[in-house]
């Protein structure tokens, strides 16, 4: 293990080492910072028009942070992704075609699906644990959620009658068959599964959304478990030998 001066050993990984400046100097920091804002936008702004409007500016911004996350290795592919996912997100804010619709959820699944392997296997890949490893790692978890919620966005589209909504949180939400990528109460039901809450008010009825949803429950357990056991992984590797 290394060691301090005066013989001290050092800690694997120190809180003292996450300062506000390597935070916002991090390769993931700007990249979850945007989904917050973009999720929150999705989730507080009541006005349809204008919340899709303001989830378009900052999944647009969103883009570009990831093009830059990614590193040049893997910068051409995410363009490749990124830039049909720019005009899906756009078209779908002009134009309400139905076949347009399920063309761009289905390109942003995809490009969010790619986005989160691409983050997770760079948090796991990483041999030491910094404070950008741990915003990475949150930064993984709030995409595994994004990405699921717009797969369920796009299956409502397919199947309409794909999950039972409460009357009381249709009446609250003003729910209806999502007409972009990125929706509330799909963002809602997506996180709550993750984190394995279910309140009951958004229940899965078909097949297809039944296996979403239980597929998903496992992937944020395992999630969970897999980076606890990296985590510990490494700290037992810098340990002493005897």
């Amino acid at each position: 293990m290394p060691t301090q001066p005066g013989g001290h050993e050092r800690a694997w990984w120190s809180p003292t080492a996450v300062t506000p400046e390597r935070l916002l100097r991090g390769r993931f920091t700007g990249l979850t910072i945007i989904l917050l804002i973009v999720l929150f936008s999705a989730s507080v702004i009541v006005e349809k028009d204008l919340r899709e409007l303001a989830v378009a500016l900052g999944f647009s911004v969103l883009v570009f942070f990831a093009i830059w996350t990614v590193g040049r290795g893997l910068r051409l592919t995410t363009v490749a992704f990124a830039l049909p996912t720019l005009v899906a997100h756009w078209t779908l804010v002009l134009s309400d075609s139905l076949a347009l619709r399920a063309v761009g959820f289905a390109i942003t699944s995809a490009f969010l699906t790619f986005l989160t392997l691409v983050i997770l296997l760079a948090v796991f890949g990483d041999e030491s644990v910094t404070a950008d490893t741990i915003v990475g790692a949150v930064c993984a978890y709030f995409l595994l959620g994004m990405t699921w919620g717009t797969f369920y966005a796009l299956l409502v589209l397919v199947s309409p009658d794909a999950f039972s909504v409460s009357a009381a949180l249709v009446n609250a939400t003003g729910w209806s068959v999502p007409t972009v990528p990125v929706t509330p109460l799909m963002q809602y039901y997506s996180f709550t599964t993750l984190a394995t809450l279910g309140y009951g008010d958004v229940s899965p009825l078909t097949p297809g959304a039944r296996a979403l949803s239980v597929l998903e429950g496992v992937t944020g357990q395992l999630y969970l478990a897999v980076l606890i056991a990296r985590l510990v992984g490494i700290h037992t590797a810098r340990l002493p030998q005897r």
